[in-house]
């Protein structure tokens, strides 16, 4: 067993989200070749379609932007059985980092992200991940803003269905001053799926003026879904700002009212607002092509 998706300050064991035991099978894992992305230039869009064809896989890709330089990475993670990711970021000065994840994986796979990343002085990464329900997900994101006026933002959009299970780990540590971070996380669990987010906002000794705020909105639409959300801000500096907060809600009946009247049965308004996260997603990614296979994905499910 590998311990994955540590929290950084341990709760009740009780509550079961300290840490994830993830079963991985290292002498058989595969080794897929790893992939180094050098950016220099402005604006440039990278595609990264990684497949995990064998029982275990694992791959590294690894982005270096130099200082000025901005880059869109849109990462598709196909899996039938098990596949392991790691994405490495280096942003350096001014620098600008765009990652787009896309899950694209058969129902009974497990897939495994781990996103790393490192931002000098101005630098900024924004994450956005579609995780939209066949196979299991476990998401493990570092962001380390490491200089000064560096920034960081995540938008997450996932749905649980069947017995999937959603695990998602997201740290921000704030080591420079006037660092900014921003946690977007929405989703939609059915049937018996089950999920855990935990997002950490992290000051560190000598962030002073740096703000953080994350937010997380569950729609719970089966009896048989189980919810843990797990918010946390950790402090050691005194002149921060940190704010988090989450909305869990089911299919109320007033809602549920609005859609009988005009001709639609509960199943299919379960789907419309359990495709809503994602599909506002796929709408933010500003790719026609990423846009597009995120709806296909959709439509053979829901």
């Amino acid at each position: 067993m590998t311990l994955i998706n540590r929290l950084p300050t341990r709760t009740w064991n009780r509550l079961g989200v300290n840490e994830t035991a993830l079963s991985w099978d290292e002498n058989g894992t595969t080794e897929i070749p790893p992939l180094t992305v050098d950016v220099t230039e402005r604006e440039k869009v990278v595609r990264v379609e990684v497949n995990g064809e064998n029982e275990f896989s694992r791959k590294k890709v690894t982005v270096n932007a130099q200082s000025e330089s901005s880059v869109t990475v849109i990462e598709v993670l196909s899996a039938e059985n098990n596949l392991a990711v790691e994405t490495e970021l280096n942003v350096k000065e001014n620098a600008l980092v765009r990652l787009i994840q896309v899950q694209r994986s058969g129902e009974k796979s497990l897939v495994y992200n781990k996103v790393t990343s490192s931002c000098d002085k101005n630098g900024r990464v924004e994450l956005l991940q579609v995780f939209p329900g066949k196979g299991d997900i476990y998401s493990d994101s570092l962001i380390e803003l490491t200089g000064d006026k560096s920034s960081f933002k995540s938008d997450i959009g996932y749905l649980g269905q069947r017995e999937q299970t959603v695990d998602i780990n997201l740290v921000v540590n704030h080591y420079g001053k006037s660092t900014e971070s921003e946690i977007n996380a929405s989703g939609a669990l059915k049937d018996s799926s089950s999920k855990i987010f935990r997002g950490t906002i992290d000051f560190k000794t000598g962030s002073s003026d740096s703000v953080g705020n994350e937010k997380e909105t569950v729609l719970m639409l089966g009896d048989g879904v189980v919810n843990k959300t797990v918010p946390l801000i950790l402090c050691a500096e005194e002149n921060v700002v940190g704010n988090h907060g989450a909305t869990i809600g089911e299919l109320d009946d007033e809602t549920l009212f609005y859609f009988e009247s005009r001709g639609i049965g509960k199943a299919e308004a379960e789907n419309i607002l359990a495709r809503a996260a994602i599909e506002r997603l796929a709408r933010e990614t500003g790719d026609e092509e990423t846009e597009k296979l995120i709806i296909k994905i959709l439509d053979e499910d829901l």
